[in-house]
Protein backbone atom coordinates (compact mmCIF):
# COMPACT_ATOMS: atom_id res chain seq x y z
CA UNK A 1 0.00 0.00 0.00
CA UNK A 2 3.15 2.47 1.06
CA UNK A 3 4.82 1.77 -2.28
CA UNK A 4 1.69 2.38 -4.67
CA UNK A 5 1.35 6.04 -2.57
CA UNK A 6 4.78 6.27 -3.60
CA UNK A 7 4.50 5.66 -6.93
CA UNK A 8 1.45 7.58 -7.27
CA UNK A 9 3.10 10.73 -5.90
CA UNK A 10 6.14 10.49 -7.87
CA UNK A 11 4.08 10.07 -10.71
CA UNK A 12 2.10 13.03 -10.00
CA UNK A 13 5.26 15.27 -9.67
CA UNK A 14 6.59 13.98 -13.00
CA UNK A 15 3.46 15.44 -14.92
CA UNK A 16 4.73 18.63 -13.72
CA UNK A 17 7.17 20.30 -16.71
CA UNK A 18 11.08 20.24 -16.16
CA UNK A 19 12.08 23.58 -14.83
CA UNK A 20 14.88 25.45 -12.78
CA UNK A 21 13.93 24.83 -9.14
CA UNK A 22 16.38 26.96 -7.97
CA UNK A 23 15.04 30.29 -10.09
CA UNK A 24 11.44 29.34 -8.67
CA UNK A 25 12.47 29.28 -5.64
CA UNK A 26 14.73 32.93 -5.58
CA UNK A 27 11.31 34.05 -7.52
CA UNK A 28 9.76 33.34 -4.17
CA UNK A 29 12.05 34.81 -2.46
CA UNK A 30 11.76 38.28 -4.44
CA UNK A 31 7.41 37.82 -4.05
CA UNK A 32 8.29 37.75 -0.59
CA UNK A 33 10.75 40.86 -0.70
CA UNK A 34 8.57 43.11 -2.90
CA UNK A 35 5.46 42.03 -0.82
CA UNK A 36 7.02 43.71 1.69
CA UNK A 37 7.77 46.61 0.76
CA UNK A 38 4.57 47.27 -0.66
CA UNK A 39 2.62 45.94 2.71
CA UNK A 40 0.81 43.08 0.65
CA UNK A 41 -0.07 40.20 3.31
CA UNK A 42 -2.00 38.23 0.67
CA UNK A 43 1.37 37.95 -1.90
CA UNK A 44 3.03 36.63 1.40
CA UNK A 45 0.59 34.13 2.33
CA UNK A 46 0.66 32.50 -0.91
CA UNK A 47 3.59 31.66 -1.06
CA UNK A 48 2.43 29.55 1.92
CA UNK A 49 1.62 25.64 1.82
CA UNK A 50 -1.75 24.51 3.41
CA UNK A 51 0.39 24.43 7.12
CA UNK A 52 3.25 26.53 8.06
CA UNK A 53 5.38 24.81 11.01
CA UNK A 54 7.14 27.88 12.37
CA UNK A 55 10.32 27.27 15.03
CA UNK A 56 10.97 30.35 17.22
CA UNK A 57 11.71 31.59 20.86
CA UNK A 58 12.03 27.69 21.59
CA UNK A 59 8.64 26.59 20.56
CA UNK A 60 7.16 24.78 17.58
CA UNK A 61 4.02 26.02 16.42
CA UNK A 62 1.50 25.82 13.03
CA UNK A 63 -0.54 28.29 11.09
CA UNK A 64 -2.41 28.02 8.25
CA UNK A 65 -2.10 30.56 5.40
CA UNK A 66 -5.20 32.25 6.63
CA UNK A 67 -3.64 33.14 9.74
CA UNK A 68 -0.04 33.90 8.17
CA UNK A 69 -2.18 36.43 6.07
CA UNK A 70 -4.57 37.75 9.22
CA UNK A 71 -0.65 38.17 10.78
CA UNK A 72 1.42 40.19 8.20
CA UNK A 73 -2.21 42.25 7.75
CA UNK A 74 -1.80 43.19 11.21
CA UNK A 75 1.96 43.61 11.08
CA UNK A 76 1.45 45.92 7.93
CA UNK A 77 -0.71 48.08 9.42
CA UNK A 78 1.91 49.04 12.11
CA UNK A 79 4.82 48.59 9.73
CA UNK A 80 5.96 50.61 6.65
CA UNK A 81 9.55 49.93 4.65
CA UNK A 82 11.50 51.23 3.11
CA UNK A 83 14.71 48.80 2.10
CA UNK A 84 14.32 44.51 2.21
CA UNK A 85 16.90 43.55 0.87
CA UNK A 86 19.80 40.40 0.99
CA UNK A 87 22.67 41.02 3.01
CA UNK A 88 23.99 37.77 1.29
CA UNK A 89 22.22 35.83 -1.57
CA UNK A 90 20.40 33.21 -0.49
CA UNK A 91 21.37 29.52 -0.67
CA UNK A 92 19.50 26.68 -1.93
CA UNK A 93 19.52 23.34 -1.88
CA UNK A 94 16.96 20.98 -3.84
CA UNK A 95 16.19 17.47 -2.94
CA UNK A 96 17.45 14.78 -5.32
CA UNK A 97 13.76 13.97 -6.92
CA UNK A 98 12.90 17.88 -7.15
CA UNK A 99 10.07 17.76 -4.57
CA UNK A 100 11.56 19.22 -1.05
CA UNK A 101 14.26 22.32 -0.87
CA UNK A 102 15.06 24.78 1.53
CA UNK A 103 16.94 28.12 1.80
CA UNK A 104 18.58 29.93 4.26
CA UNK A 105 18.63 34.20 4.09
CA UNK A 106 19.70 36.79 5.55
CA UNK A 107 18.49 40.16 4.87
CA UNK A 108 18.91 44.09 6.21
CA UNK A 109 15.31 46.04 6.44
CA UNK A 110 14.58 49.60 7.24
CA UNK A 111 11.22 50.49 8.06
CA UNK A 112 8.98 53.03 10.36
CA UNK A 113 6.45 52.81 12.73
CA UNK A 114 2.74 53.48 11.25
CA UNK A 115 1.88 54.79 14.82
CA UNK A 116 4.95 56.63 15.69
CA UNK A 117 6.51 57.96 12.31
CA UNK A 118 8.06 60.55 14.39
CA UNK A 119 10.45 58.41 15.97
CA UNK A 120 12.27 58.00 12.21
CA UNK A 121 13.64 54.79 10.76
CA UNK A 122 14.68 52.13 12.29
CA UNK A 123 16.47 49.21 11.12
CA UNK A 124 16.99 45.22 11.84
CA UNK A 125 18.87 42.25 10.25
CA UNK A 126 17.32 38.86 10.23
CA UNK A 127 18.37 35.28 8.67
CA UNK A 128 16.04 32.25 8.53
CA UNK A 129 15.94 28.91 6.84
CA UNK A 130 12.71 28.02 5.23
CA UNK A 131 11.63 24.38 3.66
CA UNK A 132 9.78 24.21 0.89
CA UNK A 133 7.45 21.60 -0.67
CA UNK A 134 6.72 21.57 -4.79
CA UNK A 135 2.65 20.29 -4.72
CA UNK A 136 0.97 20.36 -8.07
CA UNK A 137 4.13 21.40 -9.99
CA UNK A 138 4.46 24.80 -7.45
CA UNK A 139 6.70 25.57 -4.68
CA UNK A 140 5.54 26.44 -1.24
CA UNK A 141 6.86 27.79 1.99
CA UNK A 142 6.58 24.15 4.54
CA UNK A 143 8.57 25.78 7.36
CA UNK A 144 10.47 28.28 8.98
CA UNK A 145 13.09 28.95 11.90
CA UNK A 146 13.67 32.90 11.93
CA UNK A 147 15.31 35.28 14.30
CA UNK A 148 16.00 38.58 13.96
CA UNK A 149 19.05 41.28 15.50
CA UNK A 150 18.18 44.72 16.69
Amino acid sequence: MISVAVAVSLAASSNCPATDAKAELLSLHKKTRQAHLRGDAVSIAETIGDQLLMADNGTLRTQSKAEVAAFFTGYFRRVRYSAWRDASPPVVTISPDGRMAWMAVAVEAKYTSADKPAEGEKSFKSSWIATYARNDCVWRMTGIASDVVQ
